[in-house]
């Protein structure tokens, strides 16, 4: 009985229910990098960190910095290139998302409106599905803890609080660029505080605002070097600054032309009232549209953030203010230039905190704790079972590109991989990345070539099929001629082999719960005997190339069009300094965690 009571009082502390919804938290979100499917753009992600250490790179040509490459390349160091690897930055950062939150909200708010909001956090479907190869998770995550010592500097001016909020909002920028609109944000609202709420002299308040300024230009230096050495040796920049600045766009163009993001449209008219460029073509404005993104993919913490709205101008009027100034330039311009569900990861951690304290006060009127908070954490395990939209699916059963990564662990070293060119070419690259692997649609002409040379070798040959007759590509419907020549490439192993694995998966287009869906063959592999030309296992590696780079980084493989050749020592002393505050960088993202640690036992 003792014991028992002792059990009932330690969950009464508020450490333990943090660590309690943190260890659920990470429970849920690695279930979630085990199992969810993928997308082109996360492909492209996971792909990157191979080999980024030895890449020389400061910037990767379509971000304007690379260093969260770097942070899974980290991991990728300590697991290899693996699907959990890919994920494990934001299955860790995700989580700490819960810790972080309360900590902000109760320092902000009160403790009852931080535990709500961590609460929302835990269990948001939005947040846990973007345990992905993305950056926008740890972006957020970085944001919110450079808020907390903004905030703790409004409330007693102190330089170092500014200097670590700085440098943390700094980090965050060169992890992902939007993070400047923030930094902005903050800038002016710093300047607006220390002169109509503070009332400080102006050297106060230009001190407040040198020491931010300064800070975070000297930890952008790294991407701002780059492209100064880059425009210096070849004529041009990266994409982001090219499609900025117009700054050698003759040049550039040879590069650039054809991506996606080479001078995308930023559809203002459209966002405001309707048949925005860069949506499908619907009279709806381009903000309501990417609103019902956000409400699609956590509608709980939405609506709680809605009730919230109500009560944080009473509570916390400063914080209200400052998240209007971060919130409502970055969704504009995000949405009118790159409306994707992804790039408002931020807004729900953000609104997190109003979220929790419009829970805290539906409960002071309504006192059902237990049953809200059961409602909130079961609602939230039936949302996850939600088919592909805003988010991946599916949580619940593990997508057959997940056991695709994992069955290439079994293929004999030194086989040929040959993958059906239905499959998407940067899933091709990121499933069987480290062995000799290449395309159908090129494996067809080398094999004819290898005959043609002799001095045959005994290969086993591994062929994957695309059951489904598009995987991930989108195109394949209208290319009868190219589905039938996969077919007959198909048709050819089907005849060779000798073994054949299915790989299944949950219908990502159908709702899923466990013991409750049906699942489809996605991808089949065959195994079999074939005599082949070694002269063959050169021309499978240069095939190795994929969104402007070889994979790895191997330049044997092709040249990297980026590469710049610095000759004086002015620049040579430039880039090994932009290099050192780069490495500096990387270390301060992993140092985040033990301060929140700190300052969690120190909240607690």
């Amino acid at each position: 009985m003792k014991l028992l009571q002792s059990l009932k009082k330690k969950f009464k502390s508020d450490r333990i229910k943090i660590i309690v919804l943190f260890v659920i938290a990470f429970v849920l979100r690695l279930i979630a990098a085990r199992n969810l499917g993928v997308s082109a753009d996360d492909v492209n992600h996971a792909v990157r960190p191979i080999g980024i250490f030895g890449s020389g790179k400061l910037v990767i040509w379509d971000q304007s910095t690379s260093l969260w490459y770097y942070v899974q390349g980290v991991f990728y160091k300590f697991f290899g290139a693996t699907q959990i690897a890919s994920r494990f930055a934001n299955v860790i950062f995700g989580s700490l998302l819960v810790v972080m939150v309360f900590v902000f909200v109760k320092k902000n708010f009160s403790k009852r409106a931080g535990l709500y909001a961590a609460l929302l956090t835990a269990f948001s479907p939005m947040l846990i599905k973007s345990t992905l190869p993305e950056m926008d998770t740890l972006a957020a995550f970085i944001t919110l803890m450079s808020l907390f010592f903004f905030m703790e500097f409004l409330r007693n001016y102190s330089n170092k609080k500014i200097a670590i909020s700085a440098i943390l909002i700094g980090v965050g920028v060169m992890i992902k660029l939007y993070v400047l609109f923030f930094a902005i944000s903050m800038s002016f609202f710093l300047i607006y505080y220390e002169i109509f709420r503070r009332k400080n002299k102006t050297k106060r308040i230009v001190s407040a605002v040198l020491i931010w300024g300064i800070i975070i230009t000297a930890l952008v230096l790294p991407t701002l070097v780059h492209n100064y050495l880059l425009y210096k040796d070849k004529g041009f920049m990266d994409l982001i600054f090219t499609n900025t600045l117009k700054i050698g766009f003759e040049n550039a163009t040879a590069h650039y032309q054809g991506n996606a993001g080479w001078l995308a449209p930023t559809d203002y008219k459209g966002f405001f009232i309707g048949n925005q460029k860069n949506f499908d073509p619907t009279s709806i404005p381009g903000f309501l549209m990417v609103l019902g993104l956000l409400f699609r993919g956590d509608v709980l913490l939405c609506v709680f953030f809605l009730v919230g709205l109500v009560f944080v101008f009473r509570q916390n009027k400063d914080y209200l203010i400052l998240f209007l100034a971060i919130f409502i330039p970055a969704f504009i311009y995000l949405g009118a230039y790159i409306p994707m569900s992804k790039h408002f990861i931020w807004a729900l951690v953000i609104g997190a905190p109003i979220a929790g304290l419009g829970v805290d006060n539906i409960l002071k009127k309504y006192p059902k704790e237990l049953a809200l908070v059961v409602f909130i954490a079961l609602f939230s395990m039936v949302y996850l079972g939600m088919p592909k939209d805003v988010a991946h699916a599916h949580f619940y059963g593990q997508s057959a590109f997940g056991e695709l990564i994992s069955a290439k662990e079994s293929f004999s070293r030194g086989s040929i991989v040959v993958a059906d060119s239905r499959i998407y070419r940067g899933s091709i690259h990121w499933a069987l990345a480290g062995t000799n692997y290449l395309e159908a649609i090129t494996f067809v002409p080398l094999l004819q070539e290898s005959k043609d040379s002799g001095n045959s070798k005994n290969f086993e040959i591994y062929y994957i099929e695309c059951v489904i007759d598009d995987c991930g590509w989108g195109t394949v419907a209208s290319q009868p001629k190219f589905n039938e020549s996969m077919e007959d490439v198909t048709s050819f192993f089907e005849r060779k082999a000798h073994t054949i694995i299915n790989l299944s998966e949950p219908n990502p287009h159908n709702y899923y719960l466990p013991l409750m869906g049906n699942k489809q063959i996605t991808y089949r592999i065959y195994k079999a005997d074939m005599a082949i030309s070694p002269t063959i296992l050169a021309s499978i590696k240069k095939t190795h190339f994929w969104f402007e780079y070889p994979i790895g980084y191997d330049r044997k493989v092709h040249k990297i069009f980026d590469d710049y050749d610095v000759s004086s020592n002015g620049d040579i002393t430039l880039q090994w300094f932009a290099f050192k505050i780069f490495y500096l960088e990387l270390i301060l993202v992993f140092l985040t965690i033990p301060i929140l640690g700190y300052l969690f036992w120190r909240e607690t």
